[in-house]
Order: structure tokens, then sequence, then C-alpha cells
């Protein structure tokens, strides 16, 4: 009977952020690695990245420090549907406002197309099922998923959780531009700031265009992280275009 009594209150304990999950934060450290030497130069500089992922049934907000290089928050309304971009690099404060969140859609053809394997595993107590996805234009740079569907909310909008499923990922690998990304969720916690999802945008900010942050590729060329920032894009000029770094970009 004790036995019987322990193995009911572990499957309790299991199964306690089930398909209740509603609201809560997660943690997710980031690790970098690339054989591509414009990219490993970067890579110390990354250590110790992380993001926080904040999240209700229609809203969501992501904080990413990737290392010393740069901060980028994410929030989205879907409610309301609007979000916000914000990005700080190297002491320079941008911003960008999304009009209508439900305009922006998933292009599979693009990004590659989720298939469900047979694998599960659980992750800080949800259930995942792993899902692969072939990169449409490359025949290595495949991504893998951990999705859980225990949690309920949308992360519509959240381009770095873009995959056009159901559900959060709380493992994910990914290739870009020979730089792999794997993010591993490492806590959740229930409580969270409801501030954290407010779309107004700070004080100090220069409020930009996608289009024009795309241009300006975030950030300049001097300088040491700048320099390999910008020699980076250059290997990529069918979708950012280098020009030189003014001042006035910034000023209000």
């Amino acid at each position: 009977m004790k036995s019987l009594v322990l193995a009911l209150l572990l499957i309790i304990s299991i199964g306690k952020f089930s398909a209740q999950t509603t609201e809560g934060q997660i943690t997710y450290k980031m690790d970098f690695s690339s054989d591509n030497p414009e990219m490993a130069v970067a890579l110390p500089m990354m250590q110790g990245s992380t993001m926080q992922l904040y999240f209700t049934k229609d809203k969501s907000a992501a904080d990413v420090e990737m290392g010393s290089i740069m901060k980028m928050k994410s929030v989205m309304d879907t409610k309301l549907d609007k979000g916000i971009i914000l990005i700080d690099v190297m002491g320079q404060q941008i911003a960008n406002n999304i009009e209508s969140i439900s305009k922006t859609k998933v292009d599979t053809d693009k990004i590659g197309k989720p298939v469900l394997t047979s694998e599960t595993k659980q992750i800080l107590g949800f259930n995942c099922k792993k899902y692969t996805v072939k990169d449409p234009s490359s025949e290595s740079n495949d991504s893998v998923l951990w999705i859980t569907t225990d949690i309920k909310t949308t992360l519509a909008g959240q381009k770095q959780f873009t995959n056009g499923l159901e559900g959060v990922p709380l493992e994910f690998s990914t290739m870009q531009q020979g730089m792999n990304v794997h993010f591993e969720a490492t806590n959740f916690v229930k409580t969270l700031d409801h501030e954290v999802f407010s779309t107004k945008i700070p004080e100090g900010y220069k409020i930009m265009t996608e289009e024009e942050m795309k241009r300006i590729g975030i950030t300049g060329q001097n300088g040491f992280v700048g320099s390999h920032l910008y020699n980076t894009l250059g290997l990529n000029p069918e979708e950012y275009e280098r020009i030189d770094f003014q001042k006035e970009y910034f000023e209000n």
C-alpha cells in the first residue's frame, strides 16, 4: 500500500503542469557553435546567453540576452492584435511596432514543414513530442524541436518560435547561416509580473520599420563586435543591405 501511495504521488507530481498551465515563465539556456570562421570568432561573446519566455493564454513576451552582444525583447498581445520589438545593441536602442499579429503568416515552404516523430520525453515535467524540420534551402540545416501541448498559450508573432505548430518548444536547435543555436528550457515558474506584457515603447528608443532595421543590419561595422557582425551580414547580400553606420539613424 505504501508503494502504491508513493507511485500515485509521483504520477501526480509529474503531471502537475498538465493542460491547466496557461500562465508562467520559462527560462532557456542558449548554446552556440559554428565551423564558420566568421561566426566562430564571436562565440566567446555569446557565452551565458539566455532567453526568458513569459506567457498567458493570449499574450507572450520573450527576453533574449545574447551574451555581451545584444538584448532583444518581443511582446505580442493577440487579443489586441499588436506587439513590439525592442533591441539594444552596443548601446543603441531601436524599436519596431507590430501593427497586426494576425497578418503574420508562417511560410512553411520557406522555413520547412515540421514532421512528427515517434520520440517523446519529459522536460521540466511537461510531456514533449519530437519534431524535425528540413530546411528547404539546404541538405544539412535540419532543425529539431521538442514541443509540449501541456502549455496552453499562443506564440503568434514570436519569430524565434515560428514553426506553425500548436504548443511550446521546450528544447530546439537550428542551423542559421553556419551558426548552430540550441535552446533548452531549464526552469519553469507559474508566477509572473504582468507588466512584462506592456506594448508601450520605452523612452529613448528610436522607432524604425522592419525594413529599416534590416537595411542597417541593426549594427554598424566599426569595433570588434560590429566588424564581425558586419562581415557576417555580408555573407547574405540577398537578405541584408550593408550601409555605413551613421548616428543620424538613431537621433530624434
